[in-house]
């Protein structure tokens, strides 16, 4: 269970006016290229500050085994979150995971969201699109 769900309503609410919304076109859309796929993604980049080195991992746990590399303290670009193994460091508790590159040169880790700052952890899940 998510430990951060105080928004999972206003969420489900956006995501069902969108459904509602898509309905009438989606029986007229193409598939996609991978192409298009790849800019919407490099589109959504979202920069964040972290406020501490922290450890990557190849999936969104804090176990030792998933040690991925490096994500050093200061501006940083995430893709997406996603929730899963609870974490509690830098003062705060949270099951949030960001998915990012890390700086020792490996792409598609993740990282807690405990080790932003006071606005990027208060709005991560906001700004980011789930994964």
């Amino acid at each position: 269970m998510p430990t951060r769900t105080n928004r999972s309503g206003l969420l489900a609410l956006l995501a069902t006016a969108g459904l509602l919304a898509g309905a009438s076109q989606a029986a007229a859309s193409q598939p996609e290229s991978a192409a298009p796929a790849a800019a919407r993604q490099a589109a959504s980049l979202v920069y964040l500050n972290t406020v501490v080195d922290q450890w990557s991992h190849w999936t969104p746990d804090w176990h030792n085994e998933s040690h991925a590399g490096t994500l050093y303290a200061g501006r940083s670009y995430f893709y997406c979150y996603t929730y899963s193994v609870t974490y509690t460091g830098n003062g705060h508790t949270s099951s949030v995971w960001l998915r990012t590159d890390d700086d020792t040169g490996n792409r598609n880790v993740w990282v807690s969201d405990v080790n932003l700052d006071p606005y990027g952890f208060r709005y991560d899940v906001n700004l980011l699109p789930h994964c």
